[in-house]
């Protein structure tokens, strides 16, 4: 039997790396582009596939959250510059 419904896909993709999640998007791309699924198996990977693409860009949006706060953290604000100019 499996274990609680909330250990599913989502929380094993929830775990993913980006590059493993777009690793295995990559590989789930390639099998539906080979075809010769069913119908059934080419809606699930597809489906799988819609998950990863979730994790992956919000991993990306996180990584630019930080760049960006990184990079307002030690970029001087006009006023300071202001400041070190008069002083």
């Amino acid at each position: 039997m499996d274990g609680p419904r909330d250990q599913g896909p989502d929380q094993d993709i929830a775990s993913l790396s980006f590059e493993e999640a777009f690793r295995q998007l990559s590989g789930l791309a390639a099998s539906l582009e080979d075809g010769g699924l069913s119908l059934g198996e080419a809606t699930a990977r597809f489906e799988e596939g819609m998950r990863l693409v979730r994790r992956c860009n919000r991993l990306l949006d996180e990584a630019e959250l930080k760049i960006t706060t990184l990079k307002d953290a030690y970029t001087p604000s006009v006023t300071e510059e202001g400041l070190e100019e008069e002083e």
